[in-house]
């Protein structure tokens, strides 16, 4: 296929050609993806715009109108569309993706010019955090960059007007009924941003725009904060901006901005505002729009009913009432409150107004099509949902849930019915916002909305998965009954027209489509079972699945098929499987340039390498790798955060706790702006920091990490749940470190009474718990007690995991130290041994855990008064603990080293040696913020009984 003359394409681009003369060009393009790189390069090779026709450089602070063929990005400037308080919208080509879209050239000209850099930088990360919401109610934001001084955001464009503008152009009486509607299509998209915690806080008829195929959407989302920002940037002598002057405490800005008219209270008076203040705002708006005109503060206070002619019904005056409350707290409790109670319709049910002009104009196939506005051309997506997550099959997932015994039942089904209802309405949304754009405005091709419904259809059968999972739920499956509603998939990626684009395109023969369709069912039953526990069920599955899909060879189902293998094969904990299987995924992933996937695998191969030794990746190549796998994807907020996590894995697992630490708290910012307050994903996030924090010896900073993550735990899966057990756990941990021994052993019983009514007393997790309580007795002098738990520990974990395992031999290194402090030292000594040679064989001779071990046995030999004997072990332990970073080896090196002194006390050769060892442990205990006084104090007390035979010193 011969390809197109760059002329024709520029002209092609900048809408030169005819009606007529285009078709076949457009007809080429889509078929021909040498000619569409070949339309971005011509319009490179226009070079720098000139300047613009106002006599405005391009470089300067006011906003150019731009000439037709201007190049921003990738994006050709066709035409100007129009300005307004915000900036100039221009229309523009987008010749990789091959559609139409609007650039809005945002309005910096108020800026002083040393603060223009940070206020630009703020707008990009505002539209990358908006650009998140996917909605159909919510402007769809492409793409965010620079031009010059000037950002500008690429948009979907819209074939319609404002709100404003529609409302003004109704002929006759006000319909109520249509108007709700329109408002209600605008409140899903606010409450669908307020979800992701953002707040438009200039909500108004002018930020609405309405399409001609009836669907509502609103704009300039996040534009009016970051115009709020830049007040405070502007040079000494400036105008202040148009607002509203604030009478409240000192803010950082002198300035409200937003549009008085339609502000709340709390903005006026210069306070933050949140949700509720856009509810306010929604509501004069849309009491502008029932009634003609902006309610009156006066007649708010005091309920006056609407004008009688108005025709609104009286439910629908007071609802309007609450949400314009002067006080937030009056107000509704949040968006989708205030839209339920809009949308109720007591009294009847009335028909759906679609839109409010009198038909639409479909063009379809080259031929024009006029449909009735009551007719949806892209509705009934619900009804996917029949048989999946419908009223029959949540009465059977409700039903397992209440007749479980488990404590927490009733706050996991509350949980899980909580998110599975909101998955299903965003599915719901994003199949008919992905049939929307190529059926009705003809954003997208043909050929990208089969992908974005195999993409939705993965999801269907994801969330139909977990739901036969739960249908049939036992113990373990309720236990993890939150974690699998919210390991589904994220619907984002369906809606993300470069990530679909880029995967090699499926096969078209019906035979390898009925296959990959029975895999794409198996990986949703493997990623099900996963998420609810059921570990090897899941293992086995995925190895047939991963098979099957082999044999299919389409590269991106292969790739998908491989990494959730590689994930089933982890939590197995067949590491070094996991790994191969990975670098296949990767390998599968890269060759079909199913990108997003490549970079979901590199990052978990960060973490599955923290369970392995350094050999497998000597010089930590893999994080590098997945770095840039993210930056080739354009980056994605979820796949991020969860490379953060692995790595904090990663550098704990090699002992660089200050680099882990740094990388949980980015971890935790990365999580508070992905995830809401009562979100599991961000408690799991508080506690990495806190046991971070912890590992360095900073205790009393991570406790209030760990209490937050407890409380969320705590909401979200009830008191009674293992989640809350485990940071129980932590904090019994970290008070024991903090010299609270009394309360690490109260939160430890705390755990331990979960982890018993809820898992049983024979499980692994109980026995961790009771191995961490024999060491906090061991804190408070009750070694008798601390044996048994430590002993009880012991056979619990030689039972499960077998007489060689590294966690058994822990135990038996923890009943040692509880024989020496009982004077048992011989005793001591074999468990001591024992465990040694156990750890060694599995960890290595040089892991910090042997290095435990050696201490342990030369204290022992100690006690027996076989000093000789002693100094092998500890000389081996201090060499251990000397090769690790100070972090890490902490109490444990000093303790080595005034055992060693101890044990070369008696040697006139190494009298000098011991005396510098034991005054190294006294510094390390003096350098602590809270001192351990026993121990100091048996160091200073041995020192100055040696004193005078040091006088050479």
């Amino acid at each position: 296929m011969d390809c197109l003359d760059t002329r024709q394409l520029l002209a092609f681009a900048q809408g030169e050609l005819g009606t007529e003369a285009a078709a076949p060009v457009e007809q080429h393009l889509d078929s021909c993806a040498v000619c569409r790189a070949l339309l971005a390069e011509a319009a490179r090779a226009q070079g720098d715009p000139e300047p613009s026709a106002t006599g405005q450089d391009t470089g300067q602070a006011l906003l150019p109108w731009l000439q037709r063929g201007t190049l921003l990005g990738r994006y050709v400037v066709l035409e100007r569309l129009g300005a307004g308080g915000m900036g100039v919208v221009h229309a523009a080509y987008d010749p990789e993706l091959d559609r139409r879209v609007a650039l809005k050239l945002i309005r910096f000209d108020a800026v002083g010019t040393a603060k223009r850099e940070e206020a630009q930088a703020r707008l990009l990360r505002e539209a990358q955090a908006t650009a998140r919401v996917v909605h159909p109610n919510v402007i769809t934001i492409h793409d965010v960059g620079r031009f010059g001084e000037h950002v500008f955001l690429a948009m979907e464009l819209v074939d319609g007007t404002t709100l404003r503008e529609h409302i003004r152009r109704q002929q006759g009486p006000r319909d109520w009924h249509a108007l709700l509607e329109l408002f209600l299509q605008a409140g899903r998209g606010l409450a669908a941003a307020h979800a992701q915690g953002l707040v438009h806080r200039d909500f108004k008829p002018d930020n609405v725009l309405v399409g001609r195929d009836g669907r509502v959407r609103i704009t300039d989302f996040g534009l009016a904060r970051i115009v709020e920002g830049i007040d405070s940037t502007r040079e000494p002598g400036a105008e202040p901006l148009p607002g509203v002057r604030r009478d409240g405490p000192p803010l950082h800005s002198d300035w409200v901005l937003g549009t008085p008219a339609y502000m709340s209270p709390e903005q006026k008076r210069g306070e933050t505002p949140d949700a509720r203040s856009d509810q306010y705002s929604y509501c004069v708006a849309l009491h502008e729009a029932l009634y003609g005109k902006r309610p009156v503060a006066g007649d708010v206070a005091n309920g006056v009913r609407p004008p009688r002619d108005a025709r609104v019904p009286a439910w629908v005056h007071r609802t309007l009432l609450q949400g314009l409350a002067s006080s937030p707290e009056h107000r509704h409790a949040s968006m989708d409150a205030l839209l339920r109670q809009l949308g109720r319709r007591p009294g009847k049910v009335w028909r759906r107004v679609g839109v409010a002009v009198a038909g639409l104009v479909l063009v379809a196939g080259g031929a024009v099509l006029n449909r009735s506005a009551s007719v949806d051309p892209c509705g009934g997506s619900e009804l996917a949902l029949a048989g999946v997550w419908d009223a029959p099959r949540k009465s059977a997932v409700q039903n397992v849930f209440a007749a479980s015994p488990l404590p927490f039942a009733p706050s996991a089904w509350y949980e899980v019915e909580r998110t599975l209802d909101a998955y299903a309405r965003d599915w719901v949304s994003a199949s008919h916002e992905a049939c929307v754009a190529t059926r009705v405005t003809g954003h997208q091709p043909e050929r990208l909305l089969d992908r974005r419904v195999i993409c939705l259809d993965q999801r269907l059968k994801d969330l139909s998965a977990v739901v036969d999972t739960l249908a049939t739920a036992d113990a373990q499956v309720i236990q993890n009954a939150a974690r699998a509603a919210h390991g589904l998939e994220s619907l984002a990626p369906c809606a993300d027209i470069a990530t679909l684009a880029s995967p090699e395109p499926p096969p078209l023969d019906e035979p390898k489509q009925r296959q990959m369709e029975g895999i794409r069912t198996g990986r949703a039953a493997v990623r099900a079972k996963l998420n609810a526990g059921q570990v090897m069920p899941a293992l086995e599955l995925a190895k047939t699945v991963a098979k099957d899909a082999h044999e299919v060879g389409y590269g991106p189902l292969e790739a998908e098929v491989l990494d959730i293998l590689a994930e089933a094969q982890g939590q197995a904990r067949q590491y070094r499987d996991a790994i191969k299987t990975l670098h296949s995924a990767i390998q599968a992933a890269e060759a079909s340039r199913h990108d997003r996937q490549a970079a979901e695998s590199w990052a978990g191969l960060v973490r599955l390498l923290s369970f392995v030794g350094t050999e497998l990746d000597p010089d930590e190549e893999t994080p590098r790798h997945a770095r840039a796998a993210l930056q080739r994807l354009g980056g994605d907020a979820r796949i991020e955060a969860t490379l953060s996590r692995n790595l904090v894995s990663l550098y704990r697992a090699r002992g660089r706790l200050n680099e882990a630490l740094e990388e949980s708290q980015r971890a935790l910012a990365m999580a508070r702006k992905t995830y809401t307050a009562n979100e599991p994903e961000l408690a799991t996030a508080l506690l990495g920091v806190g046991q971070t924090l912890g590992l360095l010896g900073r205790s009393e900073e991570g406790l209030p990490f760990l209490m937050e993550a407890e409380s969320i735990y705590a909401r979200t899966f009830g008191p009674e749940h293992p989640n809350v057990a485990v940071v129980h756990d932590v904090i019994a941990v970290h008070q024991v470190q903090a010299g609270d021994a009394a309360g690490a052993v109260e939160h430890g019983r705390r755990a331990l009474a979960i982890f018993q009514r809820v898992l049983g007393e024979e499980n692994l997790t109980t026995a961790s718990t009771l191995h961490n309580i024999g060491g906090f007795l061991l804190e408070l002098g009750r070694a008798d007690e601390s044996l048994q738990a430590f002993g009880r520990a012991a056979r619990i974990r030689e039972k499960q995991l077998g007489p060689t395992d590294a966690k058994f031999a822990s135990s038996l290194s923890g009943m040692g130290r509880a024989l020496a402090k009982l004077g048992r030292y011989a005793e001591a000594a074999e468990s001591h041994e024992r465990a040694r040679a156990l750890r060694e064989k599995a960890l290595g001779p040089e892991s910090n855990q042997v290095g435990i071990d050696l201490l342990g046995l030369g204290v022992d030999f100690l006690g027996m008064g076989a000093h000789r004997k002693a100094r092998a072990p500890l000389e081996r332990a201090v060499a251990i603990f000397e090769k690790q970073p100070p972090e890490t080896a902490g109490a444990n090196l000093a303790d080595a080293r005034f055992a060693l002194a101890r044990a070369l006390a008696n040697e006139p050769a190494e009298v000098e040696r011991a005396w510098r060892l034991a005054s190294a442990a006294g510094d390390y205990y003096r350098s602590l913020p809270r001192r351990r006084p026993q121990e100091l104090e048996d160091i200073e007390r041995w020192l100055a009984a040696r004193s005078s035979l040091h006088a050479f010193r």
